[in-house]
Protein backbone atom coordinates (compact mmCIF):
# COMPACT_ATOMS: atom_id res chain seq x y z
CA UNK A 1 0.00 0.00 0.00
CA UNK A 2 1.12 3.75 -0.69
CA UNK A 3 3.26 5.08 2.70
CA UNK A 4 0.78 8.07 2.41
CA UNK A 5 -2.76 5.85 2.54
CA UNK A 6 -1.10 3.63 5.48
CA UNK A 7 -0.22 7.06 7.24
CA UNK A 8 -4.03 8.75 6.65
CA UNK A 9 -5.95 5.04 7.53
CA UNK A 10 -4.09 5.03 10.86
CA UNK A 11 -4.96 8.31 11.45
CA UNK A 12 -8.32 7.82 10.94
CA UNK A 13 -8.20 4.69 12.95
CA UNK A 14 -6.85 6.53 15.74
CA UNK A 15 -9.17 9.36 15.75
CA UNK A 16 -12.38 6.58 15.58
CA UNK A 17 -10.96 5.02 18.50
CA UNK A 18 -10.14 8.02 20.46
CA UNK A 19 -13.78 9.12 19.76
CA UNK A 20 -15.55 6.34 20.83
CA UNK A 21 -17.73 6.38 23.80
CA UNK A 22 -15.96 7.69 26.58
CA UNK A 23 -12.78 6.65 24.55
CA UNK A 24 -9.71 9.10 24.40
CA UNK A 25 -6.28 10.02 24.73
CA UNK A 26 -3.71 8.40 27.52
CA UNK A 27 -0.94 10.56 28.64
CA UNK A 28 1.18 7.94 30.52
CA UNK A 29 3.82 9.55 33.31
CA UNK A 30 6.81 7.39 34.64
CA UNK A 31 8.60 9.81 37.09
CA UNK A 32 11.68 8.42 39.50
CA UNK A 33 8.54 7.86 42.37
CA UNK A 34 5.10 7.30 40.55
CA UNK A 35 3.72 6.42 37.69
CA UNK A 36 0.50 8.20 36.39
CA UNK A 37 -2.05 7.69 33.62
CA UNK A 38 -4.23 10.21 32.94
CA UNK A 39 -6.99 9.35 30.18
CA UNK A 40 -8.47 12.72 28.50
CA UNK A 41 -11.46 12.88 25.75
CA UNK A 42 -12.37 16.18 23.93
CA UNK A 43 -15.70 17.53 25.53
CA UNK A 44 -17.79 20.73 24.17
CA UNK A 45 -16.61 23.43 25.93
CA UNK A 46 -12.84 21.91 26.80
CA UNK A 47 -11.95 18.35 27.88
CA UNK A 48 -12.94 15.89 30.47
CA UNK A 49 -10.71 13.43 32.61
CA UNK A 50 -12.36 10.12 31.70
CA UNK A 51 -9.70 7.92 34.25
CA UNK A 52 -6.61 8.95 36.15
CA UNK A 53 -4.36 6.57 37.98
CA UNK A 54 -1.27 6.83 40.40
CA UNK A 55 0.85 3.66 41.33
CA UNK A 56 3.48 4.52 43.52
CA UNK A 57 7.52 3.16 42.12
CA UNK A 58 8.48 0.97 45.61
CA UNK A 59 12.47 1.49 45.65
CA UNK A 60 13.46 1.00 41.39
CA UNK A 61 11.19 -1.44 40.75
CA UNK A 62 9.19 0.62 38.00
CA UNK A 63 7.93 -2.28 35.67
CA UNK A 64 5.70 -3.55 38.71
CA UNK A 65 3.97 -0.30 39.72
CA UNK A 66 3.76 -0.21 35.43
CA UNK A 67 2.29 -3.42 35.49
CA UNK A 68 -0.44 -2.19 37.96
CA UNK A 69 -1.55 0.41 36.42
CA UNK A 70 -1.89 -1.15 32.65
CA UNK A 71 -4.16 -3.81 34.84
CA UNK A 72 -6.12 -0.89 36.02
CA UNK A 73 -6.76 0.24 32.89
CA UNK A 74 -7.29 -2.55 31.47
CA UNK A 75 -7.84 -3.97 27.91
CA UNK A 76 -8.78 -0.64 26.24
CA UNK A 77 -5.55 0.52 27.10
CA UNK A 78 -4.66 -1.02 23.65
CA UNK A 79 -6.89 0.24 21.39
CA UNK A 80 -6.11 4.09 22.58
CA UNK A 81 -3.53 6.27 21.47
CA UNK A 82 -0.95 6.30 24.57
CA UNK A 83 1.74 8.75 24.60
CA UNK A 84 4.85 8.14 27.28
CA UNK A 85 7.29 10.20 29.05
CA UNK A 86 11.10 10.90 28.93
CA UNK A 87 13.21 12.29 31.29
CA UNK A 88 16.50 12.62 32.72
CA UNK A 89 19.87 13.49 32.01
CA UNK A 90 19.98 11.95 28.21
CA UNK A 91 17.31 14.08 27.25
CA UNK A 92 18.19 17.70 25.88
CA UNK A 93 16.19 20.15 24.71
CA UNK A 94 17.55 23.83 22.92
CA UNK A 95 15.77 27.60 21.53
CA UNK A 96 17.34 28.57 18.76
CA UNK A 97 16.63 31.35 15.91
CA UNK A 98 17.67 30.30 12.62
CA UNK A 99 16.73 31.98 8.80
CA UNK A 100 13.41 31.13 8.23
CA UNK A 101 11.98 28.47 5.93
CA UNK A 102 9.61 25.90 5.24
CA UNK A 103 9.20 22.94 7.99
CA UNK A 104 10.10 20.40 5.05
CA UNK A 105 13.40 22.46 4.47
CA UNK A 106 14.42 22.32 8.11
CA UNK A 107 13.67 18.90 8.37
CA UNK A 108 16.61 18.61 5.49
CA UNK A 109 18.75 20.82 6.92
CA UNK A 110 18.38 19.44 10.79
CA UNK A 111 20.56 16.54 11.18
CA UNK A 112 23.12 17.83 8.99
CA UNK A 113 23.41 20.64 11.35
CA UNK A 114 22.23 18.74 15.01
CA UNK A 115 25.81 18.42 16.26
CA UNK A 116 26.13 22.69 16.65
CA UNK A 117 23.31 21.87 19.55
CA UNK A 118 23.90 19.27 21.44
CA UNK A 119 26.87 17.68 23.10
CA UNK A 120 25.90 14.06 22.29
CA UNK A 121 27.42 11.94 19.25
CA UNK A 122 25.06 12.50 16.47
CA UNK A 123 25.14 8.28 16.22
CA UNK A 124 24.43 8.35 20.20
CA UNK A 125 20.63 10.46 20.22
CA UNK A 126 17.23 10.19 18.47
CA UNK A 127 17.03 14.12 17.64
CA UNK A 128 13.57 16.47 16.52
CA UNK A 129 12.69 19.84 15.97
CA UNK A 130 9.60 22.23 15.49
CA UNK A 131 9.28 25.43 14.45
CA UNK A 132 7.11 27.45 16.90
CA UNK A 133 6.54 30.29 15.34
CA UNK A 134 5.37 29.00 11.54
CA UNK A 135 3.11 32.25 10.96
CA UNK A 136 5.63 34.87 11.56
CA UNK A 137 6.87 36.91 9.00
CA UNK A 138 10.61 38.53 10.62
CA UNK A 139 13.72 37.03 8.52
CA UNK A 140 14.51 34.63 11.33
CA UNK A 141 12.16 32.15 12.89
CA UNK A 142 12.31 30.34 16.56
CA UNK A 143 12.85 26.49 16.50
CA UNK A 144 12.32 24.19 19.21
CA UNK A 145 15.12 21.28 18.85
CA UNK A 146 15.36 18.04 20.97
CA UNK A 147 17.68 15.32 21.49
CA UNK A 148 17.58 11.93 23.76
CA UNK A 149 19.95 9.75 23.98
CA UNK A 150 19.11 6.53 22.18
CA UNK A 151 19.90 3.60 25.04
CA UNK A 152 16.58 5.96 26.63
CA UNK A 153 14.51 5.63 24.19
CA UNK A 154 14.97 1.92 23.44
CA UNK A 155 15.29 1.34 27.53
CA UNK A 156 11.50 2.61 27.64
CA UNK A 157 10.38 0.96 24.35
CA UNK A 158 11.72 -2.41 26.24
CA UNK A 159 9.85 -1.70 29.37
CA UNK A 160 6.60 -1.15 27.64
CA UNK A 161 7.07 -3.83 25.11
CA UNK A 162 7.25 -6.47 27.92
CA UNK A 163 4.47 -4.97 29.48
CA UNK A 164 2.26 -5.67 26.37
CA UNK A 165 1.53 -2.41 25.35
CA UNK A 166 3.06 0.17 22.27
CA UNK A 167 3.23 4.05 22.75
CA UNK A 168 2.10 6.17 19.88
CA UNK A 169 4.89 8.47 20.91
CA UNK A 170 7.55 9.38 23.43
CA UNK A 171 7.94 13.20 24.77
CA UNK A 172 10.03 14.97 26.26
CA UNK A 173 8.88 15.46 29.52
CA UNK A 174 9.37 19.59 29.42
CA UNK A 175 7.46 19.46 25.91
CA UNK A 176 4.47 18.04 28.04
CA UNK A 177 4.05 20.62 30.71
CA UNK A 178 4.50 23.19 27.65
CA UNK A 179 1.49 21.38 26.17
CA UNK A 180 -0.56 21.67 29.83
CA UNK A 181 0.43 25.30 30.20
CA UNK A 182 -0.38 25.83 26.34
CA UNK A 183 -4.41 24.77 27.51
CA UNK A 184 -5.00 25.46 30.29
CA UNK A 185 -2.99 28.20 31.70
CA UNK A 186 -3.59 29.51 35.27
CA UNK A 187 -6.10 32.95 35.37
CA UNK A 188 -3.41 35.09 36.45
CA UNK A 189 -1.06 34.20 33.55
CA UNK A 190 -2.90 36.09 30.86
CA UNK A 191 -1.59 38.39 28.47
CA UNK A 192 -3.20 41.21 29.95
CA UNK A 193 -2.12 40.07 33.58
CA UNK A 194 1.50 39.72 32.60
CA UNK A 195 1.63 42.81 30.27
CA UNK A 196 4.11 41.60 27.74
CA UNK A 197 6.17 39.60 30.86
CA UNK A 198 6.90 36.36 30.58
CA UNK A 199 5.91 33.01 32.79
CA UNK A 200 8.46 31.38 34.61
CA UNK A 201 6.91 27.51 35.28
CA UNK A 202 9.47 25.65 38.04
CA UNK A 203 8.92 21.96 38.21
CA UNK A 204 10.32 20.73 41.57
CA UNK A 205 10.45 17.55 41.72
CA UNK A 206 12.74 14.25 43.49
CA UNK A 207 16.29 15.11 41.67
CA UNK A 208 15.71 17.56 38.91
CA UNK A 209 14.04 20.96 38.80
CA UNK A 210 12.55 22.12 35.60
CA UNK A 211 12.92 25.58 35.17
CA UNK A 212 11.00 26.58 31.45
CA UNK A 213 10.17 30.17 30.61
CA UNK A 214 7.26 30.98 28.59
CA UNK A 215 6.15 33.59 26.09
CA UNK A 216 2.73 34.09 24.44
CA UNK A 217 2.06 30.79 25.09
CA UNK A 218 5.32 29.63 23.60
CA UNK A 219 8.21 27.93 25.10
CA UNK A 220 11.52 30.09 24.77
CA UNK A 221 14.06 28.81 27.28
CA UNK A 222 14.25 25.35 29.25
CA UNK A 223 17.03 24.32 31.43
CA UNK A 224 17.17 21.32 34.17
CA UNK A 225 18.93 22.07 37.46
CA UNK A 226 19.92 18.69 39.10
CA UNK A 227 18.72 19.56 42.79
CA UNK A 228 15.63 18.33 44.30
CA UNK A 229 13.51 17.17 47.33
CA UNK A 230 15.86 14.17 47.35
CA UNK A 231 18.57 17.14 48.34
CA UNK A 232 16.31 18.31 51.09
CA UNK A 233 15.94 14.79 52.45
CA UNK A 234 19.19 13.95 52.79
CA UNK A 235 19.72 17.27 54.33
CA UNK A 236 17.40 16.23 56.84
CA UNK A 237 18.33 12.72 57.02
CA UNK A 238 21.65 14.14 58.40
CA UNK A 239 21.07 17.02 60.63
CA UNK A 240 17.87 14.77 62.40
CA UNK A 241 19.53 11.75 62.81
CA UNK A 242 16.87 10.09 60.53
CA UNK A 243 16.84 7.29 58.20
CA UNK A 244 16.30 8.51 54.05
CA UNK A 245 13.16 7.12 53.96
CA UNK A 246 11.94 8.85 57.72
CA UNK A 247 13.62 11.97 56.64
CA UNK A 248 11.43 12.11 53.12
CA UNK A 249 8.50 11.68 55.01
CA UNK A 250 8.22 14.41 57.47
CA UNK A 251 9.32 16.40 54.21
CA UNK A 252 6.67 15.41 52.65
CA UNK A 253 3.97 15.28 55.33
CA UNK A 254 5.05 18.13 57.58
CA UNK A 255 7.56 18.03 60.56
CA UNK A 256 6.17 16.77 64.11
CA UNK A 257 7.49 18.68 67.50
CA UNK A 258 11.32 18.33 67.50
CA UNK A 259 11.99 18.08 63.53
CA UNK A 260 10.71 21.73 62.31
CA UNK A 261 13.97 23.36 62.58
CA UNK A 262 16.01 20.55 60.56
CA UNK A 263 13.13 20.84 57.61
CA UNK A 264 13.08 24.69 57.36
CA UNK A 265 17.20 24.97 57.80
CA UNK A 266 17.65 22.16 54.86
CA UNK A 267 14.65 23.86 52.69
CA UNK A 268 16.45 26.85 53.30
CA UNK A 269 19.65 25.68 51.89
CA UNK A 270 18.97 23.67 48.77
CA UNK A 271 16.35 26.58 47.84
CA UNK A 272 19.39 28.92 48.64
CA UNK A 273 21.49 27.20 45.93
CA UNK A 274 18.79 26.52 43.65
CA UNK A 275 17.19 30.11 43.78
CA UNK A 276 21.02 31.19 42.65
CA UNK A 277 20.52 28.92 39.99
CA UNK A 278 17.02 30.00 38.44
CA UNK A 279 18.31 33.91 39.33
CA UNK A 280 21.43 33.37 36.89
CA UNK A 281 18.52 31.54 34.00
CA UNK A 282 16.91 34.90 34.53
CA UNK A 283 18.74 37.11 33.69
CA UNK A 284 20.11 35.42 30.92
CA UNK A 285 16.96 35.19 29.28
CA UNK A 286 16.11 38.78 30.24
CA UNK A 287 19.34 39.79 28.61
CA UNK A 288 18.60 37.68 25.63
CA UNK A 289 15.18 38.05 24.98
CA UNK A 290 14.75 41.87 26.08
CA UNK A 291 11.52 40.25 28.04
CA UNK A 292 11.41 40.36 31.60
CA UNK A 293 9.53 37.27 33.74
CA UNK A 294 6.37 38.47 35.36
CA UNK A 295 5.18 35.72 36.77
CA UNK A 296 6.22 31.89 38.24
CA UNK A 297 4.14 29.03 38.34
CA UNK A 298 5.39 26.16 40.69
CA UNK A 299 4.40 22.88 40.34
CA UNK A 300 5.67 19.09 41.04
CA UNK A 301 6.10 16.97 43.86
CA UNK A 302 8.41 19.69 45.93
CA UNK A 303 5.54 22.46 45.64
CA UNK A 304 3.73 20.04 48.96
CA UNK A 305 6.87 20.04 50.93
CA UNK A 306 7.29 21.81 53.92
CA UNK A 307 8.01 25.53 53.98
CA UNK A 308 8.90 24.96 50.05
CA UNK A 309 6.11 27.56 48.76
CA UNK A 310 6.47 30.08 51.02
CA UNK A 311 10.70 30.24 51.00
CA UNK A 312 10.24 30.61 46.88
CA UNK A 313 7.87 33.64 47.86
CA UNK A 314 10.13 35.06 50.03
CA UNK A 315 13.18 34.45 47.60
CA UNK A 316 11.53 36.46 45.04
CA UNK A 317 9.92 39.67 44.47
CA UNK A 318 8.04 38.15 41.43
CA UNK A 319 4.14 37.28 42.17
CA UNK A 320 4.43 33.45 42.19
CA UNK A 321 0.92 30.70 42.14
CA UNK A 322 0.86 27.14 42.59
CA UNK A 323 -0.35 26.01 39.38
CA UNK A 324 -3.03 22.84 39.23
CA UNK A 325 -4.47 22.18 35.77
CA UNK A 326 -6.99 20.09 37.07
CA UNK A 327 -9.13 22.84 38.83
CA UNK A 328 -10.60 23.31 35.19
CA UNK A 329 -10.65 20.27 33.91
CA UNK A 330 -14.33 18.51 33.59
CA UNK A 331 -14.74 14.65 35.43
CA UNK A 332 -17.09 12.45 36.79
CA UNK A 333 -14.28 10.61 38.61
CA UNK A 334 -13.86 11.27 42.32
CA UNK A 335 -13.22 14.96 41.25
CA UNK A 336 -11.80 16.20 44.72
CA UNK A 337 -8.93 13.33 44.59
CA UNK A 338 -8.30 14.46 41.15
CA UNK A 339 -7.66 18.29 42.06
CA UNK A 340 -5.90 17.45 45.02
CA UNK A 341 -3.30 15.39 42.88
CA UNK A 342 -3.46 17.82 40.09
CA UNK A 343 -0.18 19.68 40.72
CA UNK A 344 1.46 16.17 40.19
CA UNK A 345 -0.65 15.11 37.35
CA UNK A 346 1.07 18.14 34.80
CA UNK A 347 2.95 15.93 32.58
CA UNK A 348 0.45 13.07 32.25
CA UNK A 349 -2.27 15.53 31.03
CA UNK A 350 0.17 17.15 28.79
CA UNK A 351 1.25 13.88 27.31
CA UNK A 352 -2.91 13.05 26.44
CA UNK A 353 -3.57 16.75 25.46
CA UNK A 354 -0.93 17.60 23.04
CA UNK A 355 -2.53 14.77 21.35
CA UNK A 356 -5.19 16.75 19.86
CA UNK A 357 -3.23 19.62 18.94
Amino acid sequence: MNPFLESYFEFIKRLILSCQGDAGVIGLDIGPLACRAVELCRKQGGFEVVRWIVEPIEGVDEKAALVKILEKLGPSVRTRPLIVSLSGKGTLIRHVDIPRMSNSDLRKAFPLEADKYFPFPKETVYTDCFILDPKGQDKKMSVIVAAVKKDIVEGRLKLLKECGVEPVSLTIVSVAVANTFAAFPPPTCSREDLGGKAVALIDMGETLTSLMIMSDGIPRFTRDIFMGMADVARRVANTAGLSLPQARALCALGAPAGHEAEIQKSVEAVLTNLVAEIRLSFDYFSTERKLPVGRICLIGDGVYASHVESMFAAHFDIPLVVWNPAEVLQTTVNRDALVKEGRRMITAIGLAVGEYD
